[in-house]
This record gives C-alpha cells, structure tokens and sequence, in this order.
C-alpha cells in the first residue's frame, strides 16, 4: 500500500513512554520508504509494516508522516557533521595541508555514499516544500561544511597563506573537491569511479589551493 487516504494530524496519546527501540525502527523504516518512494505516497500503513509495528503504535510517537521526515533530515545532519569533525587532540602538531586533506576526504566520503546520494536526490524536494526545515537543513549541513572548512582556514595552521575572505576561499575549495561529482551522482553514473578518485581529487585540490594562496601571500609581500 503505497497512497494515504487521510493526511491530517493524529493526537499522540499523553504519558505514554517512548520506546527507543520502536522509535528506531520506525525512523529506520520511514526513512528507507521515503528515499525510495518519496514522502507523499508512502502511507503511514506501509512504514508501520515495514517497522514491525503497529499503526496505532506509529501514531503513538509521531504526529504525521513530515514530523518522521524532519527527525530523518536532523539525523542525516548528524551525520554531515560527524563526517567532517577533526579531533583538535588528533590534529595538534599536524600541517594544515594534513588537515585539509582529512577533512576533504571525510566530507567527499560522506557525500559519495549512498545515503547522501540517496537524499539529494530523492527527497530535496520535499525540503524544497518546507522551506524553514529546508533552511534548517542547509545551515546545519553545507552551511555548517563550508563554516567549519572556513575556521580551519581562519586558524594559525593557514598563517602562511594570503586568505581575504575565508567563506569564500572554502567555497572555492570544496568546489575543486566535488567538481562535477554532484551532476554525476545525480544521473547515477560514474559512481564507482567517482568514489575511487577521492584521494587524488581531494590531495590535488589541496595542493591547488595552498600553491596559489601561497603565491598571492608571495606577490602581496
């Protein structure tokens, strides 16, 4: 069963507590269902089937099918952020060229997996019907990327580079990392061999990026 006949709100009944593991599922699945089929024709029938749960139960813990999609876009921010956080412990005494190459590398990893592929291209725009949680999706993942690229070029690490503007100097990094990998993950072609020039594309384009920063530092000086 694929289409829901009614798409209003459902009262959750008070006081009952949540069970971790039924929500887990009910997410897991909801989520599965959602980046094959979409969200509009999955009905709430079909993510209580594939949850092992019943429909009441589903109900029980969530209002409507958008408040699973929500929880499932800040689940998948979680993981945007995971994959690019650096232990400072892990990093300290490290070069910023090592630095970079590990977060290019993360967050190129990251966004060549299936589930990010998945996401972009199943259900950006169902985010593009919701434009506060649309919002929310961008300043939490590729916002937060290009803030945190930033910081790392902001840091004493890049001290011996000529950087005028951070945000704009880690857009232009991330842009040499993905190059045209977005249009061919979103054709589905080339995936293989997009996720096999990952330590080439990220290592060229951090050595790229120091040269010609280190030049302008060079020429300004």
């Amino acid at each position: 069963m694929i289409s829901e006949s009614s798409s209003g709100e459902r009262p959750r009944p008070l006081g009952r507590p949540r069970d971790p593991a039924k929500v887990e599922s009910i997410l897991t699945a909801s989520w599965r269902l959602f980046l094959k089929h979409g969200v509009e024709p999955v009905a709430v029938e079909t993510i209580a089937a594939e949850a092992g749960v019943s429909k009441a139960t589903v109900y029980a813990y969530f209002d409507d099918k958008r408040a699973m999609f929500q929880e499932g876009v800040r689940r998948e921010m979680a993981k945007i952020e995971a994959a690019q956080r650096l232990d400072e412990a892990a990093i300290a005494g490290t070069t910023l060229r090592d630095v970079l190459i590990r977060f290019g590398t993360g967050i190129m990893t990251f966004l060549t997996g299936s589930g990010a592929v998945d996401f972009y291209g199943s259900l950006s725009g169902e985010l593009r019907r919701d434009p506060q949680l649309a919002r929310m999706f961008y300043d939490a993942g590729p916002g937060r990327t290009v803030a945190n690229l930033a910081a790392i070029l902001s840091s004493p690490l890049a001290s011996d580079l000529e950087i005028a503007d951070a945000n704009s100097a880690a857009e232009m990094l991330l842009g040499m990392w993905q190059g045209m990998t977005n249009y061919q993950l979103m054709l589905g072609i080339d995936h293989k061999k997009v996720t096999k020039s990952i330590p080439k594309r990220v290592t060229t384009g951090v050595d790229l990026f120091l040269k010609s920063h280190a030049q302008l530092r060079s020429s300004n000086h």
